[in-house]
């Protein structure tokens, strides 16, 4: 937790408190498939990197009980928050955390569009019953963006199946839902169905919760944040967790590019920078822009190809790595990402995806490029900087 003597002086510690008499400490800073963990997942999403206040504090005990003792407490969970609070952070972060203390137990974390997908395959095959009672066989079942499956009857259906099969067998599930519209119908009407049922939301954190979040980002990056700064970046951003994070990268930024030192004139350029080009960075094909063009010269290769119809390999490698970092930085979902790279559609986005993740598994080489463009891209709104073609 951050204390009051942190926020005043600037000097910060991370603080791990238990959760259930059980603290929650794996600072891992990445994922291998010999722990146990699922090589999907985010190694900057963890519950050491979740900075806890009022805004979130009930989101971040509900999920720890989950990845303690799935199953066991709450069950099924439902994250509600609007876009940037953490939802992902935590889904991320309760899969790897229940994978970690049990390298046996199986846990599966789904977004709404890989949850389509696996459904539209078993249906094509005629084997939806079978998809489901594999799914429901993992300790821990996380379906990212439920609110996605409201358009979508059949998966509503699915899902209600999946999540009695899960409850009564003791399996933990645990849903995260956007409340910019108003919360998912289904995921209320899942959680209402079961007397261990809970929801938890994430909340805009406020002020003090805001710098501390910002000390805690600078400080995972080896950074000293002067305390005048912080304030004035807390001041000024009063949105997104992700939005804050933004503000950061664009200051560090600016900093590294003229050797200057952090210092207060140099926080309100990137507020500023922020305001002047919020309304066009919002726009997913922008974000992906910035993903694209920094890719395009790790590989060598033009924009223009990666979102073209090429196939040969000095194309394809780089597009699909494209693609996992646009999934991974910017957090866009396959529809998304599909339509940045010359509207492809999710199924070949997906396998794109997972054959990036064997690339990097099968070379070093690869491993390292993509390790140097996150380094580049650490944020999740690079969308910021982005530049008109």
């Amino acid at each position: 937790m951050w204390n009051a003597e942190a926020l005043r002086t600037g000097r910060t510690t991370i603080h791990r408190e238990p959760v259930l008499s059980v603290e929650l400490a794996f600072g891992v800073t990445a994922f291998a498939p010999r722990w146990g963990v699922p090589a999907t997942l985010n190694p900057r999403y963890t519950f050491l990197q979740f900075v806890v206040g009022r805004s979130n504090e009930g989101a971040y005990a509900a999920a720890s009980a989950a990845a303690v003792a799935p199953g066991t407490l709450y069950n099924p969970i439902l994250l509600v928050g609007g876009t940037g609070l953490g939802k992902t952070h935590l889904a991320h972060a309760v899969t790897a955390e229940a994978a970690l203390r049990d390298p046996l137990r199986v846990a599966e974390l789904l977004t709404a569009d890989d949850f389509l997908h696996r459904l539209s395959t078993a249906l094509g095959r005629g084997t939806p019953e079978l998809m489901l009672d594999e799914l429901a066989r993992a300790s821990l079942i996380v379906v990212d963006d439920v609110h996605v499956l409201d358009r979508h009857a059949t998966a509503q259906e699915a899902l209600l199946s999946l999540a009695s099969r899960a409850v009564s067998a003791g399996r933990q599930l645990m849903l995260t839902s956007d409340d910019a519209t108003g919360t998912s119908a289904l995921a209320q009407r899942i959680v209402r169905r079961f007397r261990t049922g809970h929801t938890a939301t994430l909340g805009i954190p406020d002020w003090a919760h805001r710098v501390a979040i910002l000390h805690a980002k600078a400080a995972m990056l080896g950074v000293e944040l002067p305390p005048s700064v912080a304030h004035h970046l807390a001041s000024q951003c009063e949105g997104s967790v992700r939005e804050l994070e933004g503000s950061l990268t664009r200051l560090l930024a600016i900093a590294a590019l003229e050797r200057s030192a952090l210092s207060l004139v140099l926080a309100r350029r990137a507020v500023a920078m922020r305001t002047e080009r919020s309304e066009s960075a919002t726009h997913p094909l922008r974000a992906a822009q910035v993903v694209q063009d920094a890719v395009a010269a790790e590989w060598g290769v033009s924009p223009d190809e990666l979102v073209g119809a090429g196939r040969s390999r000095r194309v394809v490698e780089p597009r699909r790595i494209g693609m996992l970092l646009c999934h991974e930085l910017l957090e866009l979902s396959l529809r998304e990402i599909g339509a940045a790279f010359g509207d492809r559609d999710s199924s070949t986005v997906l396998s794109a995806l997972a054959r990036a993740r064997a690339d990097m598994a099968e070379s070093g080489a690869v491993a390292e490029r993509v390790a140097r463009l996150r380094q580049m891209l650490p944020a999740t709104n690079v969308a910021y900087s982005a530049p008109a073609r």
